[in-house]
């Protein structure tokens, strides 16, 4: 009867893995995603974007969100989920059954190659997409008129006016009840208008058409001022100017990257190959790292954790700032901080089991 390479346990823990990574991830992109959830509002209340330009924004800064907490939160997945086994006394039962380290790593390597395999995926090929889509959108809402994100029933503040408005059309081109403050040296001039539309003539220039309104035009407290009635008056608006930005390294294809010699694209590139390096060491770095005890609890190795992700992550940007400015050789780029997590792991496991020696007998003695 043949057996199974991966064992029943295997896909227990497995299963026990993904589970935790998955709620991780969901707790740090909704995290992330409501602070710039609020930052956007913040913008639309402010007239800065307009409110459609919400949700696009959301969805690409979501995925990107995604894809640069995927070391952390596969590296707070394994070390939650292994120091629940260890406090629910079940790798000591596993360990009487003759459950090895290498039988935990196997299984632990049923979810980290997939999901470092799926991380480099979007680190190389998907995030350069997205970002290209961002700068893409951001230069066509800074392309259209100020007018794109007024709010009706609220004031709104452009560069030069104020202005109000109760009701507004979907496609935002009619308005009613307009209130417009414009500050002019020497005066201010105020207008009132019962409508509002925009016009575009046959050369493609844009027009604001005010309809039965009236304009006042003078200083406040004085009596030198005009008002003017009319029925119909039309403001000329350019409009739709093309906002040309250059493209940023994070935008550019992974072969783009590749064929460069600018130190800039060459620093992009190689944090693109660190990132997946880093989810696989840092998961393998956490199996050791959860041992603990039932007293302790699951949560006792948590603050180290963290404190080693942030000399890690610290680490990672220090290195990118290198090889930007050249301060290190081009062969040796940003791969030596893996020395950090490799050095790590191996003090861990000698700590653990007293050294390799001791650590081969035992699997001797398992083998036997």
């Amino acid at each position: 009867m043949t057996q199974r390479y991966f064992s029943i346990l295997d896909r227990y823990i497995a299963k026990e893995l993904l589970l935790t990574w998955l709620a991780v991830t969901l707790v740090l992109v909704l995290i992330l995603i409501s602070s710039t959830l609020a930052n956007l509002l913040g913008k639309v209340a402010n007239g800065l974007i307009p409110a459609d330009a919400v949700f696009p924004l959301l969805s690409m800064t979501g995925l990107r969100y995604f894809i640069s907490t995927g070391p952390l939160a596969l590296y707070l997945g394994v070390l939650l989920s292994f120091s629940r086994l260890y406090k629910d006394n079940e790798i000591s039962a596993m360990s009487a059954c003759g459950i090895s380290l290498m039988d935990l790593y196997r299984a632990l390597m049923l979810v980290v190659i997939p999901i470092t395999l799926m991380v480099m995926l979007l680190t190389l090929f998907v995030q350069p997409w997205s970002a290209r889509q961002a700068d893409q959108f951001m230069a066509e809402v800074e392309s259209r008129s100020e007018l794109s994100g007024l709010i009706a029933g609220q004031f709104n503040k452009t560069e030069k006016a104020i202005m109000f408005m109760e009701k507004r059309s979907r496609n935002g081109r009619n308005m009613e009840g307009v209130f417009l403050r414009q500050s002019k040296p020497g005066s201010n001039a105020i207008e009132t208008a019962d409508q509002l539309h925009r016009y575009q003539d046959e050369q493609g220039r844009d027009f604001l058409v005010f309809v039965d309104g009236q304009y006042y035009d003078g200083m406040a407290g004085q009596l030198d001022y005009t008002i003017t009635r009319y029925k119909k008056h039309g403001i000329y608006v350019p409009e739709d100017k093309k906002v040309k930005k250059q493209v940023s390294s994070e935008a550019l294809t992974t072969m783009e990257l590749w064929n460069s010699n600018n130190r800039w694209h060459r620093a992009e590139l190689q944090w693109r190959f660190t990132l997946p390096l880093v989810t696989f060491f840092l998961a393998i770095l956490a199996l050791p790292l959860s041992y603990t005890t039932p007293r302790k609890g699951r949560y006792s190795k948590l603050a180290v954790a963290i404190f080693i992700y942030l000399i890690y992550s610290n680490l990672v940007g220090i290195a990118q700032n290198w090889v930007e400015h050249q301060k290190v050789p081009q062969w040796l780029g940003m791969w030596w901080i893996h020395s950090f997590s490799i050095l790590l792991i191996i003090f861990l496991l000698i700590r653990r089991y007293g050294g390799f020696k001791a650590f081969w007998n035992r699997q001797l003695r398992k083998k036997a």
